[in-house]
């Protein structure tokens, strides 16, 4: 990726943005390029992290793991997205994982590299703020999520989001049940279960490959939290 295809993504991210030319010029001068492979985790919940971190290439996650070992996807983070690890503001450890989910290129800043650009520019530091509130009232919603909806609703959530061209046509399945899983908080078993009954109900077409919609709006209902 080019440095000015980085520049113009960090000229439109939350912080960034509020920092000068000069400055996000000066910043790139001082990143790490590190590249990471599928499944590799660029830190661990518990780890203190103290990094601020563009994602050039590649897909990665936010993942908890509950002291019951079930893990959660909180965050699915895509090219250009800018990641801002709490250490940074606390050095204390990270309350979740940062894992890859395809294969990344990533710039990292340390703490001491970003800090005094930070400190220098009261817009820019009260920004970050933003971001980690952000951060903690989406967390708030899948943990929501879990308390008001039930498996069938959050994984019509899912089938909604994920797979937005799917209505009345058919869209490759590239989400595996665990996967799904993952995000919803339950088994990959009751995942199967699940969809094989939209599919009873007329809600859905699924092949091993492929998924549709064939009732958006029962599934959006559903979503909703409205089920009985």
């Amino acid at each position: 990726m080019s440095l000015q295809k980085i520049l113009d993504c960090l000229s439109k991210a939350p912080v960034f943005s509020k920092l000068t030319d000069r400055d996000r010029q000066e910043l790139m001068k001082h990143t790490v390029e590190k590249k990471y492979s599928r499944d590799e985790y660029v830190c661990w919940q518990g780890e203190v992290w103290p990094h601020v971190a563009y994602i050039a290439t590649g897909k990665l996650e936010w993942a908890m793991l509950s002291p019951e070992g079930r893990r959660q996807v909180v965050f699915k983070l895509n090219p250009c997205d800018v990641i801002w690890g709490h250490s940074v503001v606390d050095n204390l450890p990270m309350p979740a994982s940062l894992e890859v989910r395809e294969d990344a290129v990533l710039y990292l800043w340390e703490r001491e590299t970003i800090l005094p650009t930070l400190l220098r520019n009261a817009e820019a530091a009260w920004d970050v703020s933003h971001v980690l509130i952000e951060y903690m009232r989406h967390v708030r919603e899948v943990v929501y999520g879990f308390a008001f909806h039930p498996v069938a609703g959050r994984l019509a959530r899912l089938l909604l989001s994920h797979y937005a061209t799917a209505d009345g046509k058919f869209a490759p399945r590239d989400l595996t049940l665990d996967q799904m899983a993952d995000t919803v908080g339950t088994t990959r078993e009751l995942v199967s279960r699940t969809l094989h009954r939209f599919a009873d109900e007329g809600l859905i077409q699924i092949s091993r490959m492929e998924l549709a919609f064939l009732d958006r709006e029962k599934l959006e209902f559903m979503a909703g939290g409205n089920e009985q």
